[in-house]
């Protein structure tokens, strides 16, 4: 084994405890994934991208700042959350978090970078609004001698040291393949993203893309918008419905908090239970209740939003001037509606062992924030 390799396993070791805090309270299940990271494991290449990152080695206790995009959506706030948690367990290491919030405005998140940058911090974490926009405002960080750890958003260029993430690109694959599969190789799809220029959204489009060009008889016939809301979600697809009817056999959906929108506007068109054609879905409790309820063909692949908590933990890594990988993924739950394996998406896990049936529709299944979190009554003393 080489030292690269041997470095990542000890890390593994890390990833795969911290990978726990993802998953679900009911997670001591067997059917639960536990494992080491799928992306690793199946990972072609020889090399794992690692970064030495001792030039940032220093003394404690360090002042963090973390840019976020905002707080536009449930998960985003159990995000949040999660690194609050995370903070305040390590008040030994930690001597302030300095949280800002751009409320998903590209120029006041650069702004927010350039004023932690002349405060002095010693690492930043950031969740980009939008790739291209905030990649200057990063690079500029990084050309400063500031060591960044992007997290669930990261920016167009590599000029960070890791991005903390779930694999954005296995769910849009997973979700592609998976539809092909229901729909026998032949039907017409509706793409419903998420934000515009987003990462996550555009970096889960583009490889569903990918898999459905592999099928002449597969037909996306287009892709909207839904900004991760359920109200949008629900009126673009009001108007697919409206333009296309029938013709709609399935809806790539890349998330959960858009889903239950679009499960309404089927619902309100008409369409009995059984009949709402097969959605993909992550996190969030509500699209598992109407799955199961309305008998819809379902695909959940996890992207816990625990992974607030977890930059925070990397961060640490980084000023210890330990490597880190490139990229730093964390493990997914995969599940499906009852008899709705596939060959490619084979799992023991059902909707029914996610789902938390008298939970409210927004609660994030994935939140890793233990059975008596409360985003709306939850506060942690963290530094600050």
């Amino acid at each position: 084994m080489s030292n690269i390799s041997r470095r990542f396993a000890m890390l593994l070791v890390g990833a795969a405890g911290l990978a726990a805090l993802a998953a679900p309270v009911l997670a001591q299940d067997a059917k639960f994934y536990n494992g080491a990271p799928r992306t690793y494991l199946y990972n072609p290449d020889t090399d794992v991208c690692f970064k030495d990152t001792s030039q940032y080695k220093k003394e404690g206790p360090y002042t963090i700042g973390f840019s976020n995009a905002g707080l536009g959506d449930s998960w985003r706030v159990v995000m949040l959350h999660s690194m609050e948690a995370s903070a305040a367990k390590h008040k030994d290491q930690i001597k302030k978090l300095i949280i800002t919030d751009a409320g998903h405005d590209d120029a006041k998140q650069v702004a927010d970078i350039q004023d932690l940058i002349s405060r002095g911090v010693d690492l930043l974490i950031v969740s980009a609004n939008t790739q291209q926009a905030l990649d200057p405002a990063v690079s500029q960080a990084m050309a400063a001698g500031i060591p960044v750890v992007m997290v669930d958003r990261r920016i167009a260029s590599d000029n960070f040291v890791t991005f903390v993430t779930a694999s954005d690109a296995m769910m849009g694959r997973l979700f592609a393949q998976w539809i092909v599969e229901k729909l026998g190789g032949k039907g017409n799809v509706i793409m419903l993203a998420g934000q515009a220029g987003s990462s996550p959204s555009e970096n889960r489009e583009k490889p569903a893309r990918e898999v459905f060009a592999q099928y002449p008889g597969i037909k996306v016939l287009e892709t909207v918008y839904s900004d991760w809301s359920p109200v949008k979600g629900k009126q673009v697809m009001q108007a697919m419905i409206a333009k296309y009817g029938k013709e709609i056999n399935a809806v790539w959906s890349a998330h959960g908090l858009q889903t239950p929108g679009s499960i309404e506007a089927f619902i309100e068109a008409g369409y009995k239970d059984g009949e709402i054609p097969p959605h993909t879905t992550a996190d969030v409790n509500g699209p598992l209740q109407m799955a199961i309820e309305h008998k819809v063909p379902m695909l959940e692949v996890g992207y816990p939003p625990a992974m607030g908590g977890i930059s925070v933990d990397v961060a640490l890594q980084v000023l210890a001037g330990a490597p880190v990988p490139c990229i730093y993924t964390i493990n997914s739950q995969i599940a499906v509606s009852e008899g709705d394996n596939t060959p490619s998406i084979e799992t023991p896990l059902r909707l029914t062992d996610l789902v938390v049936p008298k939970g409210a529709p927004d609660m994030l299944i994935t939140g890793g924030m233990g059975p008596d979190y409360d985003p709306k009554t939850f506060k942690v003393d963290y530094p600050q």
